[in-house]
């Protein structure tokens, strides 16, 4: 069975909203931020490109890695390397999902037909 290799693109919707499109037509609204580290990571983006001062609860910087893997995180939760907070990941991937409308990737199941 030949295998055939989909594509998709990365869309503005409405309200600081995204779509992933399919060739087809085919719309998916993503629209919660806790989604956005994910959606990015679809179309390239690197959670290693985020570095910065971390913050403690006392707005205290955290000691950190500059050059940290992130390795416990997907980004919805604070890095328990370097002390990144998840909304530090949230927003990064959100800046880089604004800059990269029209992106292209392949599917890795978004329109996935069983």
């Amino acid at each position: 069975m030949e295998t055939t290799v989909s594509m998709i693109t990365l869309r503005a919707g409405p309200f600081g909203t995204y779509l992933i499109s399919a060739a087809d037509g085919r719309d998916i609204l993503v629209q919660t931020d806790w989604d956005f580290p994910g959606l990015a990571r679809t179309f390239g983006w690197d959670m290693q490109e985020v570095q910065g001062h971390a913050l403690d609860e006392d707005g205290m910087t955290l000691e950190y890695d500059n050059n940290c893997e992130h390795r416990g995180t997907d980004g919805t939760v604070k890095c328990i390397d370097c002390g990144l907070s998840a909304s530090t990941f949230i927003a990064a991937a959100q800046e880089w999902l604004d800059d990269n409308i029209g992106a292209e990737a392949e599917d890795p199941g978004y329109f996935r037909e069983d």
